[in-house]
């Protein structure tokens, strides 16, 4: 607008637009060039359910409401630290949900496992999973946490969300998902009072301690009710033997509730027979204040429950499904699920969400402690290879749902209750969910000596890491896979480990350490003669060797070698790929018949496969030929089938790759709209993924405006 008085003109803009133009005359058309319009993203809700019975933290509720006022102006961040057991996440949560109404925009939650078995959620990972929460296409989502970090801001700038970060080791789990613009409000607990995060980002620390007595025996009212009142005396002295911790009290309140005709005073007297045994036996640690809450809970359950229970304390990962428990406990999948919801009942496992639950890192803590006195060693790594086992299996009937010519390798001895996938994106969606324990199972197998399962799973599941970009996960897995192959002294797993890393060091950019990797898988397979891995490193090695400008004859030769592995054994997914390659290759160097004829037989290949991503992904190598060689309206065509199906299956690089071909085409036709719209969504991509690329494409779309 413009200010009269003075003559000066103003720009003011609210909310937060996609595209804005300012200028000061407009002479033609002004064209917005983005990428596909996205769906308005629901209000991510991720709180999990509150605790029962909340108790006391007056103080601390009313300090955490003072904080939360200060949105308006910063990003207040607050950080209740405390023993384990002491009630932190309870009270985030708790305060969590009465703020609710502060914070239009949504509340996120990240438990990023600081202190449980496996390996921790790292900034990263969580990021990923916040920015998709958040309505971020897979696709828009960078490799680098740095990346995912800045993405992150951008997204929530201008809004007002509540986030809470639970079981926190240290600060660098925290900064990348702090926010940057005021409104929002971060909620983070820890064991550890984090002075990092107090010092450099004024991080405001709650120290919460144990109950007071009486709120404590307000505790266990709220569950076991007028009890509590016919004897107050001893339930005071209930209240000193779970030491006041709200984790302990919820336990012996749920044992009470089994046991309605026994007396508080008679739990008095049974905890404090356990507690003089224990004090004999054990020395100071983390369960010390638990410990005979625990062993008391812990003697009432039936047999196969208490075995059931500690075998939990085993899974390698923080969350398992119920299909993942009857695996490792060697249960039935009805007898596991009731034995679930049993022990949930007794507050022994929580369940964040419908079909997953988790062991409190203390309560893991016993169950270890139990299985490690009661199971003899062979029992604890039967337990774990049977996990191990029913993940591979079900990791490759994920694979072959969404790969069905990739030649998974799980091992014969399949087990029972595996998932079904009724289509791809179901398939896709139970390794996003299943993605960190699929690591987790593999390190504990290949440490447990179940080396050849450990070899086995990142063989027959790495197509899955590659679709989604998770390539830094898919190297780690590989690493693990050629420790274990290694171990067993099995020259296959190490072939197939070798060509997976190779394949990941390829798409990470480290090419010399690819065609290392490819060599190792040629050298291991010489013993183990097998035909897939000896066709497909030769591809790679050709197609590696033309990436890096070397186009001789030694480098066609390396594919026209894969392509006659490929043919001797009637591999024909093989051999089509090997043709595709030598249609690149002559497309690169301009002899397009020549391209043309490989590229049509390695897609008729394709087709009698019912290869339907293969398929795509070379009909963008035959609408690069026809773009060149003067047919650019049936390559349009060509790109137009290929991105449908990338769309389908959620394959964001290859959309783009397939977009970036469609605009290519379009400005051959002479439709230059049409150009910009395609190569401006390709842009949004490359630049969300700090792709090289991207420069080259901004300024072809510069020109092409400036062109008109």
């Amino acid at each position: 607008m413009t200010d009269t008085d003075n003559d000066k003109t103003t720009n003011t803009v609210q909310g937060n637009p996609a595209a804005l133009v300012q200028t000061r005359a407009v002479h033609g058309d002004v064209h917005i060039v983005s990428g596909l319009t996205q769906p308005p993203a629901s209000i991510p809700r991720q709180l999990p359910l509150p605790a029962t019975g909340f108790v006391d933290r007056t103080a601390h509720l009313r300090q955490l409401d003072a904080l939360a006022r200060e949105a308006g102006t910063g990003v207040p961040v607050a950080v209740l630290a405390g023993p384990p057991g002491v009630g932190k996440t309870a009270l985030a949560v708790h305060w969590a949900h009465q703020a609710r109404d502060r914070f239009p925009d949504g509340d996120l939650y990240a438990n990023v496992h600081g202190h449980v078995p496996g390996p921790r959620a790292e900034a990263a990972q969580v990021l990923d999973a916040i920015l998709r929460a958040l309505g971020v296409p897979p696709d828009r989502i960078p490799l680098d946490v740095y990346g995912r970090s800045a993405l992150y801001r951008s997204e929530i700038n201008d809004k007002r969300l509540l986030v809470v970060i639970d079981d926190v080791l240290d600060a660098a789990q925290v900064r990348p998902l702090l926010p940057a613009s005021p409104g929002c409000m971060v909620v983070v607990t820890s064991r550890s009072t984090l002075p990092g995060l107090v010092a450099r980002e004024g991080a405001q620390r709650f120290p919460l301690d144990v109950l007071p007595i009486e709120d404590s025996v307000s505790l266990l009212r709220s569950t076991v009710g007028a009890r509590v009142d016919s004897e107050p005396r001893a339930a005071h002295e209930l209240a000193e033997h779970c030491a006041r911790l709200p984790l302990a009290l919820r336990v012996v309140a749920e044992r009470l509730l089994d046991r309605s005709d026994a007396a508080l005073s008679d739990l008095v007297a049974e905890l404090a027979t356990e507690e003089s045994r224990l004090d004999a036996l054990a020395e100071e640690d983390e369960l010390s204040d638990l410990r005979a809450v625990m062993t008391a809970s812990y003697q009432d359950l039936h047999t196969d429950t208490a075995r059931f229970f500690r075998l939990l304390g085993l899974h390698p990962g923080p969350e398992f499904s119920p299909g993942a428990a009857a695996a490792l406990t060697d249960t039935s999948l009805p007898e596991t699920r009731r034995l679930l919801d049993r022990l949930t009942r007794a507050n022994l496992v929580e369940r964040p969400r419908e079909g997953r639950y988790r062991l409190h890192d203390l309560v893991r803590l016993y169950a270890v402690e139990r299985v490690d006195a009661e199971e003899g060693r062979k029992a604890k790594s039967e337990a774990v290879g049977r996990v191990a086992r029913w993940y591979t299996h079900a990791a490759a009937r994920a694979q072959l749902v969404e790969h069905p010519n990739f030649p998974v390798v799980p091992g014969e001895e399949q087990p029972h209750e595996l998932p079904e996938f009724a289509s791809v994106q179901n398939a896709l969606a139970w390794f996003e969910t299943e993605r960190t324990n699929l690591l987790a199972v593999a390190r504990a197998a290949q440490e447990r000596g179940h080396h050849d399962t450990a070899w086995r799973l990142p063989a027959s599941v790495y197509g899955l890491f590659e679709l989604h970009r998770h390539w830094h996960e898919w190297r780690d897995l590989h690493a693990i896979g050629l420790r274990a192959a290694d171990d067993a002294d099995d020259a296959f797993g190490s072939a197939r480990n070798h060509l997976g890393m190779g394949d990941a060091q390829w798409l990470l950019g480290d090419l010399d350490a690819a065609v290392q990797h490819y060599g190792f898988a040629l050298a291991s397979n010489r013993q183990a003669g097998d035909s897939w891995v000896e066709g497909f490193a030769l591809r790679q090695l050709g197609v590696v060797a033309w990436q890096r400008g070397e186009r001789g004859d030694d480098t066609v030769k390396h594919v026209e070698r894969a392509i006659t592995v490929f043919k001797k054994t009637g591999e024909q997914r093989g051999e089509a790929m090997g043709l595709l390659s030598l249609a690149d290759f002559g497309a690169d160097l301009g002899r397009w018949d020549e391209a043309l004829d490989h590229c049509r037989m390695a897609i008729t290949k394709f087709e009698a496969i019912g290869d339907v991503w293969t398929v795509a992904w070379s009909r963008c190598t035959l609408g690069r030929v026809l773009t060149g060689s003067g047919h650019a309206t049936e390559a349009v065509a060509e790109y137009r089938k290929a991105i449908t199906v990338f769309e389908e299956r959620d394959d964001a690089d290859s959309r783009a790759t397939a977009l970036l071909g469609l605009g290519g085409a379009h400005a051959e036709q002479g439709d230059a709209a049409q150009a910009r719209e395609a190569l401006g969504a390709a842009l949004d991509y490359l630049r969300d993924h700090d792709d090289p690329r991207a420069r080259e494409i901004s300024q072809r779309l510069d020109h092409m405006t400036a062109d008109g």
